[in-house]
């Protein structure tokens, strides 16, 4: 017991001076708890939850270091699209075949798309026809297809 004590209390202390080494250019350590992590993608709209699930899943490491090394990939980030593409794939594929729906308005929200939701809309069904058309699209699985959308995504902003 007194060994687990002291690990946990040597992460802690771990945790905390490199949140602040870096704090000027990542998140704080609640934030990063909050935001980034497991947790973060487990309960995304909610902050507690999210920080007692990286505590207890790895004593807050996966938080730490992708909060500490790439802090643009927490909440709001690139982590909540990749992960809302993966696990609504096909009805996001279905709204866009339609060119609306409400998979297709939390797609645009979750991507930071800054221009006009039509025009974003549109581009992403033009690029994502091209992909489709390909010969190799029907081979692919769904982290494949996945992948290829964030892509898609990421090269339109």
């Amino acid at each position: 017991m007194k060994n687990f004590l002291f690990i946990l209390l040597l992460v802690g202390v771990i945790i905390a001076s490199v949140s602040i080494t870096y704090a000027e250019e990542t998140k704080d350590l609640q934030g990063i708890f909050e935001e980034c992590g497991i947790g973060a993608l487990l309960f995304p709209s909610w902050p507690v939850g999210a920080s007692v699930s990286n505590v207890i899943w790895d004593l807050g490491t996966t938080a730490s270091t992708s909060g500490l090394t790439t802090p643009g990939a927490c909440k709001g980030g690139k982590a909540k699209l990749a992960s809302y593409i993966y696990q609504s794939y096909d009805s996001i594929e279905k709204d866009l075949a339609k060119g609306d729906g409400k998979y297709l308005d939390m797609l645009v929200v979750l991507s930071e798309n800054t221009g006009e939701k039509e025009r974003f809309v549109q581009d992403l069904r033009e690029k994502l026809r091209e992909t489709v058309e390909s010969s190799c699209y029907s081979c692919k699985d769904r982290l494949e297809k996945a992948k290829l959308m964030y892509t898609i995504i990421e090269n339109l902003a």
